[in-house]
C-alpha cells in the first residue's frame, strides 16, 4: 500500500489501487462536513472505499473541505476522492454492498 501515499501516480497498477481503495478492513474517518445542525463531527465507522464515495456522492456542497483520515496519519483530500471516484467509482460502489 506504499503507493496510496502519493495518488494519483501513473505509474502504479491501477487494479491494486481499486482493491486497496474498496477494501473494508481500512477503516476512515471522514473530517471537514458541515453536517445538518451546523457542527463538524468526524463521521467514523466505514471503511477507506465507503468514505470515498459518501465524500464524492452524499456529502455535496459542504465536502469541499472534506479529507478522508486512515491508516498511520495519511489522508485523501476532497480532490483526492473525486479523482479517485472518477477512477473506480463503479467498482467501489460494488464492494461497499
Amino acid at each position: 500500500m506504499k503507493w496510496l501515499h502519493s495518488y494519483p501516480r501513473q505509474d502504479n497498477d491501477p487494479e491494486d489501487r481499486r482493491v486497496v481503495f474498496s477494501h473494508r478492513e481500512i477503516a476512515a474517518i471522514i473530517k471537514g462536513i458541515t453536517q445538518e445542525d451546523g457542527t463538524e463531527a468526524p463521521i467514523t465507522g466505514k471503511s477507506l472505499g465507503e468514505a470515498i464515495l459518501f465524500v464524492s456522492e452524499e456529502a455535496a456542497t459542504s465536502s469541499s473541505s472534506a479529507h478522508v483520515i486512515y491508516g498511520a496519519n495519511e489522508s485523501l483530500s476532497y480532490t483526492d476522492c473525486l479523482s479517485i471516484y472518477r477512477d473506480y467509482g463503479a467498482a467501489l460502489r460494488a464492494g461497499s454492498h
